[in-house]
């Protein structure tokens, strides 16, 4: 066991094998590239890469495809033109078909480093079959090159992982409506949005199949979850489901797969278990969540792996290092079969970064006495 890699770690708490200490599994990169940008990325992490900052850390990198990296999933729309014009820290994006268009607008931080969708594609009913015509054109395809530099960047440092796009209604309510018009839409043109639900669905088994038969183990479903957005009644009819029927269809192609769950939760957190899945990434605890770690233990026991769990709030200069050391050693001995340590659900800008190193040295002490 001494020797395992950070991955070999990873899949062990996933199958429930024995392994030699808690990983400490972080997700850095938007603080990496926006203090880089800013100028005031700490000297000694100057030429570094992102595995070796984890390393100076402690800790490992969960790498998404994708996500500030080059990705090992290839999307081509077929029949469809894309335009894009950006300006302002704004970009307009025009989807052209032979059904009609659908026209969105985003705008971006200082940086360009994160993104907020101002107008979604879908203002109208109309353009409904416009994005299943867009969504039914994508095809899918799996790049080995690309995924094997991503392998030898991480350099067993870590671990990589691929984000899915996200289950039907969340893809309504972030990506093509929004939070209002969905439930606009839902009750206006009930028929026509589960018709739209149905062809996400489909779009997205797209890239089950094609990742199903890739060599990445862990896999995250997406989603952003929050239960002051999608109640019980919506998580069980729409969300529910959909999980149970990916999980099945993944777990017969050895695959891991959990969720992203990073807003308010109490009131979803008894349906957990039925998911099916395997774990759940940024649960996030008080105060900036609305759990405890003791109504998270309640909810999913040993059945389901906790990945990350520290709020960020405790990487801030402001809050003290003691609340932090506190809440550390609390969740490992709450989740000492089940546990991925990570923040929920990102390292922020402004962290305090010897923290992490701090994180890294209370698992080190925990294996020391164990």
């Amino acid at each position: 066991m001494a020797d395992m890699s950070e991955e070999e770690l990873i899949l062990a708490v996933f199958e429930g094998r024995p392994r030699d200490r808690i990983p400490f599994n972080i997700r850095h990169e938007y603080w990496y590239f926006v203090n880089k940008a800013k100028g005031s990325l700490p000297k000694e992490y100057e030429g570094l890469d992102l595995p070796e900052i984890c390393s100076m850390w402690g800790a490992s990198w969960r790498c998404y495809s994708g996500y500030y990296v080059e990705s090992c999933v290839n999307v081509v729309y077929e029949d469809v033109n894309i335009v894009r014009k950006e300006y302002d820290r704004r970009a307009k994006i025009v989807i052209e078909t032979p059904v009609g268009k659908l026209e969105s607008l985003i705008g971006f931080d200082s940086w360009g480093l994160s993104s907020q969708i101002l107008e979604y594609p879908i203002k109208t009913v109309r353009d409904i079959k416009v994005l299943e015509y867009v969504l039914d054109s994508v095809k899918v395809s799996f790049s080995r090159e690309a995924y094997e530099r991503l392998r030898r960047r991480v350099g067993g440092r870590g671990i990589v992982s691929y984000f899915f796009p996200r289950s039907p209604l969340q893809a309504l309510f972030y990506n093509y409506l929004g939070i209002f018009r969905t439930f606009k839409f839902l009750i206006r043109y009930k028929a026509e949005v589960e018709g739209l639900m149905e062809v996400i669905k489909r779009h997205n088994h797209k890239f089950f199949e094609v990742i199903g038969s890739s060599p990445i183990r862990v896999l995250n479903l997406g989603e952003n979850i929050d239960a002051r957005i999608t109640s019980p009644r919506l998580f069980e009819k729409y969300c529910l489901p959909y999980y149970q029927e990916a999980a099945d269809y993944l777990h017969r192609r050895g695959k891991y797969v959990h969720i992203h769950v990073d807003g308010y939760a109490k009131p979803l957190l008894p349906l957990l278990r039925e998911t099916g899945l395997d774990g759940i990434e940024a649960l996030t605890p008080k105060p900036a969540g609305d759990v405890t770690l003791e109504d998270i233990r309640k909810a999913v026991g040993d059945d389901m792996v906790l990945i990350d769990g520290v709020p960020y709030l405790y990487l801030l200069p402001e809050v003290s290092v003691r609340e932090l050391e506190e809440f550390v050693k609390r969740i490992i001995m709450m989740f000492p079969h089940n546990l991925i340590l990570g923040i929920s659900d990102e390292v922020p800008p402004p962290s305090d970064v010897r923290r992490l190193k701090l994180i890294s040295m209370i698992i080190e002490g925990f294996l020391a006495r164990s």
